[in-house]
């Protein structure tokens, strides 16, 4: 007769399995509506998540799949050509919020940018040879052996350290975007792993506050690229600056209203 204990670990393994089928299924369904659409910004946007969402629980549950790190690394390329595309769109985006002085010329570069990266998006797309990987991939998904981790704490006092130092007036940029990562790895672990609704609304208005301001410095390098006139530089980089401040401080109130009390609480 099976001991308790092997009962569940066949149940944690279960829960892996239909987990990480799950992500996979979405990333091909994903594949699918971009196949067709592949020039919508709605749906790159939608892909890059679902490479996001099932990355993250190739590496949740790395113990007991094979070839996990295999699986990520074929979608690297993928989600480069996803960021070129997604990158132009979040730059139009961007200098509109900005009110940055944007002419037709400079939205025409855009517009061609973003129409090469489309077709070398769709050139991947309608390669099946993605597809055939992902076939495979199920089988490689069908058995779970392995511990399964347990949840992190949402709001660890390692978390809640790394927030405080990227919410400080003087912290710099990188700062912020290594916490950016830091918070959206741990969102996509605990919608895995289980989390109470309320940790992962404060997780979602961070990531959403922190990608705000990714945007802005992404933008601030594409502009750099293209090369333009010393003086539309000067004016844009200026512009991109103080939008750049004011969702740098909707972040640290944010922080400071939401989950600094909860720091000083844990202290």
């Amino acid at each position: 007769m099976n001991q308790p204990g092997a009962e569940t670990k066949a149940v944690e393994a279960k829960v892996a399995e239909t987990k990480a089928r799950e992500r996979l299924e979405a990333l091909a369904a994903s594949l699918r509506r971009a196949a067709k659409r592949s020039v919508e910004a709605e749906t790159i946007h939608r892909l890059r998540v679902s490479i996001r969402r099932f990355s993250q629980v190739l590496r949740v549950f790395s113990a007991g799949f094979e070839h996990t790190r295999r699986m990520r690394r074929r979608l690297r390329g993928l989600m480069d050509l996803c960021g070129a595309v997604r990158n132009c769109d979040i730059a139009m985006e961007v200098l509109k919020a900005a009110e940055a002085p944007m002419d037709r010329a400079l939205l025409a570069r855009l517009k061609r940018r973003r129409a090469r990266a489309s077709r070398d998006l769709a050139k991947l797309l309608r390669d099946g040879t993605l597809r055939a990987h992902m076939r495979r991939w199920r089988g490689w998904l069908k058995t779970y052996q392995g511990e399964t981790p347990r949840a992190p704490l949402a709001l660890s006092p390692e978390f809640l350290r790394a927030g405080s130092a990227a919410a400080q007036a003087h912290a710099d940029y990188s700062q912020m975007h290594e916490f950016r990562l830091m918070v959206k790895k741990l969102r996509y672990t605990l919608e895995i792993l289980g989390c109470p609704d309320r940790e992962l609304l404060l997780l979602r208005g961070l990531q959403d506050r922190l990608g705000a301001i990714n945007d802005c410095v992404t933008t601030a390098d594409l502009i750099s690229d293209m090369k333009l006139a010393a003086s539309q530089q000067r004016r844009m980089k200026a512009a991109l600056n103080r939008l750049l401040e004011r969702r740098a401080a909707d972040f640290r109130l944010h922080w400071r209203a939401n989950a600094g009390r909860k720091r000083r609480t844990a202290a």
